[in-house]
């Protein structure tokens, strides 16, 4: 058998499983010390190789460590921004990460077996889209939400003053006005919000 295991800068184990389903990349997350892992089984050197430039495309500037333990064969690599950077001793690795990173590697210890494990397959693409989500994108998105909310209601009453308006009534077409304002009101308001959202 052979498995790999890609540790990333990733401190919650969530936010990587989460990071990992949005980029269809199955695996078992489990948490590393300060780090977290995801343990992928029966891959070779080439898939581990192919599966570590997928994540790494994923934390950006920071790097990610490749192992890839393939019969008695341990790979191992620094990866950044989908690129192989440097071979890494096996055994300096190992011994600069908690035991688990060993255990884990020669299959002593299943992912499960880990305090945290998540199975990234559990997770849906919802659940992965809010693990994701700060606490400021959230907030934008409840107000953003509102905000359309409003906006259905106001343009219900500038449908409902407009046919009220085409009937004679005066009355009518003061609501409509009212209601057009509000829409307009409501729309710039939620176009604000979603631009202040792709800034955060």
């Amino acid at each position: 058998m052979s498995r790999t295991v890609i540790v990333t800068p990733f401190g919650r184990p969530d936010q990587l499983a989460a990071a990992c389903v949005l980029s269809d990349i199955q695996g078992d997350v489990v948490p590393l010390g300060d780090f977290s892992a995801i343990v992928q089984q029966g891959t070779d050197i080439a898939a581990g190789n192919r599966a570590a430039a997928a994540i790494s495309r994923l934390t950006g500037k920071h790097e990610v460590l490749l192992m890839v333990r393939s019969e008695e064969q341990i790979d191992a690599a620094h990866y950044r921004r989908g690129e192989r950077e440097a071979d890494v001793p096996a055994g300096l690795a190992l011994s600069n990460l908690p035991d688990d990173l060993e255990r884990l590697l020669l299959e002593t210890a299943q992912p499960r077996d880990i305090e945290g494990w998540i199975d990234t397959s559990t997770m849906s693409k919802l659940d992965a889209s809010r693990a994701t989500m700060t606490p400021q994108r959230a907030a934008l998105a409840r107000a953003a939400l509102l905000w359309i909310v409003v906006a259905l209601l106001a343009l219900v009453v500038v449908v409902f003053g407009a046919v009220q308006g085409a009937g004679g009534s005066v009355v009518g077409w003061i609501v409509a006005v009212f209601g057009a304002a509000v829409l307009v009101a409501s729309l710039v308001r939620v176009r604000g919000l979603l631009g202040a959202g792709r800034s955060t």
